[in-house]
């Protein structure tokens, strides 16, 4: 083989170690992006969930105070029943 033909070899393999390494670059680019859109996703989701949680937090809270004020209701209500019956 003459010297043409060696560079000509080193050329093309340069070439070929040039476009690996742009592919590479290229791969580890775009998997850093997809990482950066789904963080980007897990937080919105992560802050969904902690509204969900306060909502059901508060209704929780509001059940209870309406458990509260039905028995004060039917509290009211028998003792009017019972002076409804003690007047008849």
């Amino acid at each position: 083989m003459n010297t043409q033909t060696w560079m000509a070899l080193f050329k093309m393999g340069f070439v070929i170690l040039i476009l690996s390494l742009a592919v590479v670059i290229i791969v580890t680019l775009i998997k850093t992006w997809q990482t950066k859109m789904q963080s980007g996703k897990e937080k919105v989701y992560q802050q969904l969930a902690e509204e969900a949680i306060e909502l059901q937090k508060q209704t929780v809270e509001n059940q209870k105070k309406l458990a509260e004020e039905l028995h004060e209701l039917k509290k009211r209500v028998a003792s009017i029943e019972k002076i409804l019956r003690e007047v008849e």
